[in-house]
């Protein structure tokens, strides 16, 4: 069950599936005149003002931001080798799919969201629903609106930040435990040319692992396209 404000309302929870949710209030959404903010407090006029290789640094910001907040949330765990399940440095089209509060008028073209995850196997580990008690311990001292709930036979707590991250922690009686960070959307002039962007620049090399904090560096705008 999710807390919010003090009131219980059902959640689904899930690591692989990026689904919106909504009844608890968070960064995206807010309203400026007429105009809804995101998560980074930009209207989409306001992005519209913004050359790609603005959007490009923004999205640099946002990735090392990211990469924080899975750090710290990763420590509460263990500060050992967590396993890697893909790349991080390209963002995903928004539109319906896109974490926390609605972004009224977003698209697959016009937003985006960043997400990381990674994945631990600890000795003995089998799932139990007590191993979720560390990151709910700390979800309860950063005053984030968390939740948990049995998913079949997988037990999972989410929390949201408040300021545009969410963290989904998932135990699996095969003794396979997953940590994902998910940022609530960002306007973008066009999520196609962005992706691109980043794309071109980047080496598309990750690790198989790594210890909390280490993590591919964003490509510089100045890179060279990569062939």
């Amino acid at each position: 069950m999710l807390r919010c404000g003090g009131v219980l309302g059902a959640v689904v929870l899930s690591v692989v599936t990026v689904l919106a949710v909504a009844g608890c209030a968070s960064g995206a959404g807010a309203v400026l005149g007429d105009e809804p903010q995101d998560t980074a407090g930009l209207t989409q006029a306001e992005a519209a003002g913004l050359s790609l290789e603005e959007e490009f640094g923004l999205a640099s910001e946002r990735y090392v931001e990211m990469q924080g907040v899975l750090e710290e949330a990763q420590l509460q765990i263990s500060d050992g080798a967590w396993f890697w399940n893909g790349g991080d440095v390209l963002p995903v089209a928004a539109g319906a799919d896109a974490f926390g509060e609605p972004l009224p008028g977003a698209d697959d073209d016009n937003s985006y969201f960043f997400t990381a995850g990674r994945i631990l196997e600890p000795e003995g580990a089998e799932g139990v629903r007590s191993d979720l008690d560390p990151m709910i311990e700390y979800f309860d001292q950063k005053g984030w609106e968390s939740g948990s709930r049995e998913i079949g036979r997988n037990s999972e707590a989410r929390a949201d930040s408040g300021d545009g991250w969410w963290v989904t922690y998932t135990v699996r009686p095969n003794g396979q435990y997953s940590l994902a960070v998910y940022s609530e959307p960002f306007w973008t002039n066009d999520s196609g040319a962005l992706f691109s962007a980043i794309a071109d620049r980047d080496p598309a090399d990750f690790p198989d692992e790594s210890v909390p904090g280490e993590y591919p560096p964003f490509p510089s705008w100045s890179d060279p396209v990569q062939p």
